[in-house]
């Protein structure tokens, strides 16, 4: 069956269309994943090779069915179930995800189960796109090979184009979920020519109802302030008006807060422990963050420390942004904010520091490239004589979540000549993840407990330090075993994959000065749907023109049934 010369046309549309959808919804869904499973190798691993295998099915199911009995309404039938599966699973992600988290699958394969669910048909069903439309469109058998090579290199000039305008328009200008609706739209609207005529009356109100969703406007969380898509996180503003306390969340991870009443307060304990890299180096004059989040450390030093100069390096700029406008992070004389990678800054400055606050590590997420031994040999030499690392490490002391740290530790301490470690939480002995500060010192000096309360007394005008010194860990702490971290191998997604699923304790100080435990579960924050005046008339009118079609074709059916059989008179 070969096709009208309008009809080629709207096939390769459709055809490119397919291609540029399938990276379009790979890219997506890796944000869509983050806050479950994170976004390190297994997540990535599973989106690829769940679409690899999914595409592959498809080129092998579409080309057999397009051999037996090929039809354009069955061509168009295929790209629309392909927008309708995808729609569906936007509108249901959150409790795909909760039920796939509640397989306890493991950190391997409960992310390639997500993967799979949501990313698995819409694969299948694109890849049977190109095989079919090569048996509508080629004329004769001597030019299929053509055939087969344009409509090809059509489906992937499309995934190629798809990819560049995801991840550099769509997602950086647009929420998620508007854009994962849009491209449900695309598909729906791409497919109806070819529908039949009560296919079309379907398609008519699918589709209005994915462009309504597109126009509704989303009901955020009660005191979300401020939420958007940054090109490195799903970032949320988020205000307690019963505590005072304004949070920061990136990819669903309580990255800073600030209490609202006493902006200067700390509010999340770790971040004092900041302060002991003054303990470590009461002389020092030169401060650098690495991670800014909503820039927690850096304003506490510079009000505690007035003779110091403040450097903070922050690789998303709208985390600047944001920490400018909510959080007070306001311009400094003494603090200069560089929007940089952490390992690329250093390699472009001769400043040495004094202190060093490594804070860019998260629960689900972890740079391996500043975890790795020839990273800390450049951060070392840019370190003073007496030069302090304070790196911040969420991790547990027990089980498989303490491998990372294991590691990690076994790695510094290749380079560091004394490396020690602080538990925030008073949960020293059990497998729950923590905030764990580890202090790195360029001078092989060991400093008691005493120096370090006297150094403390001197210079450190946080309460509750001498409580911190307390806490450093003085067990033994077994890391034989553990790997040695290189920019040659950091297997750092397989170490960090233990902790992502597991219960997360953070030590929140309260106004009144005391500590509470506060757990964060894997859980996002979810939003609804309004359907505003503008979208309800999108999906009545929808509703009306597939009705419509519905009815025509019921009469017309009718009519053909009623009209006399010539051959019968």
């Amino acid at each position: 069956m070969h096709l009208q010369v309008r009809s080629l046309t709207v096939l390769r549309i459709q055809v490119f269309v397919s291609g540029a959808s399938i990276m379009a919804l790979e890219i997506m869904n890796s944000r869509t994943l983050a806050p479950y499973f994170g976004s390190g190798l297994f997540v990535w691993g599973s989106l690829i090779g769940v679409v690899l295998a999914g595409l592959s099915l498809g080129y092998y199911y579409g080309g057999k069915k397009a051999d037996v009995n090929p039809s354009y309404t069955t061509f168009s039938s295929i790209i629309f179930a392909a927008g309708g599966y995808a729609l569906l699973t936007t509108l249901a992600s959150a409790g795909i995800f909760s039920f796939v988290i509640a397989t306890h699958l493991g950190e391997r394969f409960t992310p390639l189960l997500a993967a799979a669910l949501v990313l698995g048909p819409p694969s299948v069903l694109l890849g049977m796109v190109s095989p079919y439309a090569i048996r509508l469109s080629a004329k004769k058998i001597e030019k299929v090979g053509q055939t087969a090579g344009n409509l090809y290199a059509l489906s992937t000039t499309g995934s190629i184009i798809g990819t560049f305008v995801t991840a550099f328009l769509l997602i950086p200008e647009a929420s998620l979920t508007t854009n994962l609706y849009g491209v449900s739209a695309v598909l729906l609207i791409s497919s109806i020519i070819g529908l039949s005529l009560r296919g079309k009356a379907l398609a008519a109100i699918v589709i209005a109802g994915s462009i309504a969703l597109i126009a509704s406007p989303p009901v955020p969380t009660a005191g979300v302030i401020e939420q958007r898509d940054t090109l490195y996180h799903r970032l949320v503003v988020l205000d307690d008006s019963v505590q005072g306390i304004r949070t920061l969340l990136l990819d669903n991870n309580f990255h800073s807060a600030m209490d609202l009443r006493a902006p200067e307060r700390i509010v999340y304990l770790y971040t004092g422990y900041f302060h002991l890299g003054a303990a470590y180096n009461p002389d020092m004059e030169d401060v650098l963050f690495i991670g800014g989040g909503g820039f927690s450390g850096p304003k506490r030093f510079l009000m505690d420390y007035e003779d110091i100069t403040v450097d903070v390096v922050e690789i998303d700029g709208e985390v600047v942004e944001i920490a400018q406008q909510y959080f007070q992070a306001v311009p400094h004389e003494r603090m200069r904010t560089f929007v940089d990678d952490g390992r690329v800054y250093l390699t472009k400055t001769d400043k040495k520091y004094d202190v060093v606050v490594l804070d860019a590590y998260g629960r689900t997420y972890v740079p391996f490239h500043l975890m790795t031994k020839e990273f800390h040999q450049l951060l070392s030499e840019h370190l003073t004589e007496d030069g302090v690392l304070v790196s911040n490490i969420i991790t547990s002391l027990e089980g498989g979540a303490a491998d990372l740290f294991r590691a990690e530790l076994k790695t510094m301490r290749e380079v560091y000549p004394r490396v020690e470690f602080y538990t925030v939480s008073a949960t020293t002995t059990s497998s729950f993840v923590q905030n764990i500060i580890v202090v790195a010192t360029k001078s092989d000096e060991e400093l008691t407990k005493e120096d370090l309360l006297q150094n403390a007394e001197q210079r450190i005008k946080v309460p509750g330090i001498d409580d911190m010194i307390n806490r450093r860990f003085t067990s033994p702490f077994d890391t034989t075993t553990a790997l040695i971290l290189t920019d040659d191998h950091a297997p750092v997604a397989n170490l960090l994959n233990p902790i992502t699923g597991q219960p997360y304790i953070k030590e929140v100080l309260t106004g009144q000065g005391s500590v509470v435990q506060d757990i964060e579960s894997v859980e996002p924050l979810q939003e609804s749907l309004e359907l505003s005046p503008l979208s309800t008339g999108i999906f009545i009118a929808g509703l009306a023109i597939g009705s419509v079609i519905l009815l025509w074709n019921r009469s017309r059916e009718t009519g053909l049934a009623s009209r006399p059989n010539p051959q019968s008179a």
